[in-house]
């Protein structure tokens, strides 16, 4: 028995062995096939002008042969490249000759970071050589510069936009009649790579036909295989290049002037700050802002939230943008928790007074990041933020005596992130957030652990989350803590026509990250599977297309009841002529169990299944005008509720340098059933009554956006955007705790007003002027106007609702600012020379 054992030991061993030499062959095989070409170095100086005139371009090596990666996937490139790329102690250099007759290219200027419609070629650079991490460099036929980073090796898009990181690198573009040429060059102090003498770095080259709506690469890009970073070329015998000294000073100075209606003019005020980047070594850098200036900003788009959840805003903060995936790898950083107002009082309010102001914002004292990635492929990033304490104004109702009351106390935010590359495109990460408040507001601190492992082939992916979250809270100096778990565990096949996964997501009733996180509800568990076909390549009158299946099935994690589960089928595709057509079905049947709407605990809101349907077109992205069209309708049949809403946009070039766009969005829902209010005992406090209302509600968001470029580092952008959102109550019903919707006597009538019903608006203009004066420096002067009415008044047809909106009080803020970007490098050049 012991010897069969034995043997039977011995052949799992065996087959072990073969899997694991099968897998590493193959790891090693697709090493081998990555195209390559050799480093050249250069003594000689070159100009960055658009014209290859040095002689030492000669010795640099050819590359070309670029590949389709759309239309026609694996096709050759239908227009020729070709590139060549040099280094020195200071810099990467790269010219690029793209054949395309004149009259073809699409030459269209643009703002910085803002590709359009227009031809460009790119670089993009992986220096570790793992896949995961790098920076992609572009430029168009028009000059325009645009820089990104990659994370997770670009799995989310094969490039996508670091919107706040603005990298200091020079470029020139010369157009002739047969080609046109770009040359970069790209100091090392943009890059992050290691201190070994000889180095090969992960490489990839890209342009964009625009009138051919072709995208080519010269290492192949699979749309088959997920990732991008790791299907890139390598440069090889990168030679004794060493990290440049990289402190980078951004002062800036600013004055804001405000006026509003009720108040006219403010005095206007002026700020100045500095932004810091400093390079601690070869692999890390600091990132300060102090006395951080954000009045500048783009106006949130605001909406009128009938939801239990919080809405959820973009952050438009430069310093909170730029390099911040690292920390945005576990999904636990909201960062507009920072500078935001909690409302933690540092004592109740009696019931002599009430609140006259109440701050929406907690001014930033400073914040400070360190990120990087050692030679071992471990990132590491640290980050911390500091804002003063909140005050609220309360007014005695008895002697009009007004007091301060502290909201929010002196608070302190940090993040540290530890991320280990791994073979094959995989990773692990160790996150912990942590939240301190002084004089006993809540503390709060959420660790978690995940990954992302891929087998050599990357065929499939197995992906995890496991978070601890503990929050504590101070009554009468009396410590109480809270903890919470997530887990979240998925496989997914994620290669070929045929992709396919499921995944388990568990939240505890007690999971609680939005001290610094972004969580809408907990309390739930939810299962998931989905299964598509994907044509990657052209067929018949398609250019490519997906059909995809996803099921879901959801219920709370405290009590174990039911909540829903739901289908969808998904078919989605571009066409030959470049117009794109997508269409999806969503079920839910049966009866589905609402445990939030009702935003008490122990009452559930019951809904009837429903079904929609959605359609969407969009014409060829190509064409001087292009139209967006959106339509979905969905039913409740028991209820009667019908919802409709559609979107439609146009945007329309004129010229090179003009673009305008509007978007209309419309959306009609009847006989919805939604929460109203609660209803009090006025003697006892106690809750009587929970009311729900059947409604309509209509919503309209009218959004223009217009630019005018004049160079390709100067330009004025225009955003006008009005939302109007209208709700108008029918009936109202009482929420038993029996789960059912029963007659109440509740009219919604207060004084002659039908105080449940809401006309909401909120219409914004942000108008900019931008000049980038030098590399990295630039003046700004933005108007931004801001109008908000909120009332009973449901009745008003659009004309006389926008007249209304318009004449409502109002507040204008008017900045100009000025960034001056210094290299410290260059300062001890020019003592140096002197």
């Amino acid at each position: 028995m012991l010897l069969h054992t034995n043997k039977k030991a011995l052949n799992f061993n065996k087959l072990t062995t073969l899997i694991l030499v099968l897998v590493w062959s193959i790891s090693v095989n697709a090493q081998q096939e990555r195209k390559s070409f050799e480093a050249v170095r250069t003594n000689e100086k070159i100009t960055i002008d658009g014209v290859m005139d040095e002689d030492v371009w000669c010795l640099a090596p050819l590359v070309t042969d670029f590949v389709q990666n759309s239309p026609n996937p694996g096709m050759p490139s239908s227009k020729k490249t070709e590139v060549r790329m040099l280094y020195d102690d200071e810099a990467i250099y790269v010219v690029a000759q793209l054949y395309d007759k004149r009259e073809d290219v699409f030459n269209l200027l643009t703002n910085r970071d803002n590709i359009g419609n227009s031809d460009y070629f790119g670089v993009s650079f992986d220096p570790y050589n793992a896949g995961l991490n790098g920076v992609g460099i572009f430029v168009t036929v028009a000059g325009v510069q645009y820089d990104t980073r990659y994370s997770n090796g670009g799995n989310e898009s094969i490039w996508r936009n670091d919107s706040g990181w603005n990298a200091v690198w020079l470029s020139s573009v010369k157009i002739s009649d047969e080609y046109w040429t770009v040359e970069m060059k790209i100091p090392y102090a943009v890059l992050r790579f290691s201190s070994q003498d000889v180095q090969n770095w992960g490489i990839n080259f890209m342009r964009q036909n625009t009138s051919l709506n072709e995208s080519s690469y010269w290492s192949p890009i699979d749309p088959e295989i997920s990732g991008y970073l790791n299907q890139a070329g390598v440069i090889k015998n990168i030679k004794n290049i060493k990290p440049p000294t990289r402190l980078f000073l951004y002062p800036y100075v600013s004055t804001v002037v405000n006026r509003s209606t009720e108040v006219g003019m403010s005095n206007p005020r002026l700020n100045g700050g500095m932004d810091i980047k400093y390079g601690i070594n070869d692999a890390f850098t600091l990132d300060m802002t102090l006395i951080p200036d954000f009045s500048g900003v783009r106006s949130d788009r605001q909406v009128l939230n009938l939801s239990p959840f919080e809405v959820k805003f973009d952050e438009n903060r430069a310093f909170f943008t730029e390099g911040v995936e690292l920390f945005n790898k576990a999904g636990l950083f909201y960062s507009r928790r920072i500078g935001g107002t909690f409302g933690h009082r540092s004592r109740a309010l009696n019931d002599k007074e009430s609140v006259v102001y109440s701050p929406d914002a907690a001014q930033l004292i400073n914040a400070s990041k360190i990120t990087g990635r050692t030679n071992k492929g471990l990132g590491i990033g640290f980050f911390n933020a500091i804002t003063k304490p909140t005050y609220l104004e309360v007014e005695n109702i008895d002697t009009g005596e007004k007091t301060q009351v502290e909201a929010d106390p002196l608070t302190n935010f940090n993040v540290i992130v530890l991320d280990q590359n791994l073979k094959n495109n995989s990773s692990v990460t160790l996150t912990n957030t942590n939240v301190t408040r002084a004089k006993n507001g809540d503390d709060a601190n959420v660790t978690a652990f995940n990954f992302s492992l891929n087998d050599a082939n990357r065929n499939w992916r197995a992906s995890g989350f496991f978070g601890y979250s503990n929050v504590a809270s101070y009554s009468d100096d009396i410590k109480s803590t809270k903890g919470g778990i997530k887990y979240n565990i998925g496989i997914n096949k994620n290669r070929g026509q045929f992709q396919y996964g499921i995944n388990r997501n568990v939240e505890s009733d007690t999971y609680d990250i939005n001290d610094l996180g972004f969580l809408r509800q907990s309390n739930q568990i939810e299962h998931g599977a989905n299964f598509s076909f994907n044509q990657f390549s052209p067929v018949g009158a398609f250019n490519n297309y997906r059909i995809r299946l996803n099921a879901n099935h959801e219920q709370l994690y405290e009590p174990h009841e039911f909540s829903t589960w739901r289908y969808s089928v998904n078919v989605n595709g571009q066409l030959k002529n470049f117009w794109s057509l997508s269409t999806e079905f969503n079920q839910s049947p049966g009866i589905s169990n609402d445990f939030f709407e009702s935003r008490v605990s122990g009452y559930v809101f019951k809904k009837p299944s429903n079904y929609s349907g959605r359609i969407n077109i969009n014409t060829d992205s190509r064409k001087q005008v292009r139209m967006s069209a959106n339509l979905r309708y969905g039913r409740r049949p028991d209820w009667d509720q019908e919802d409709i809403s559609g979107n439609l946009s146009a945007r329309v070039r004129i010229g090179e340098r003009a673009e305008i766009s509007h978007n209309i969005d419309v959306s009609s829902r009847d006989n919805e059933r939604g929460y109203a209010r609660r209803l009090y005992n006025s003697s006892t406090g106690d809750l009587e009554s929970v009311i729900f209302g059947r409604r309509e509600v209509r919503n309209f968001t009218n959004t223009l956006n217009g630019s005018y470029i004049f160079t390709n580092r100067m330009g004025l952008t225009l955003r006008v955007r009005h939302y109007w959102s209208r709700v108008d109550y029918k009936e109202f019903y009482e929420l038993t705790e029996d789960d059912e919707l029963i007659a109440t006597n509740y009219t919604g009538i207060d004084s002659g007003e039908l105080v449940d019903n809401r006309n909401y608006n909120a219409f914004n203009i942000d108008m900019e002027y931008n000049w980038q004066f030098a590399p990295g420096s630039e003046i700004k002067a933005i108007w931004k106007r801001s109008i908000g009415t909120n009332d009973y008044d449901t009745q008003l047809r659009f004309f006389d609702n926008f007249n209304n909106t318009f004449g409502a009080p109002n507040v204008d803020s008017i900045t100009i600012r000025m960034v001056y970007f210094i290299d410290y490098l260059n300062i001890k050049n020019i003592f140096t020379k002197g």
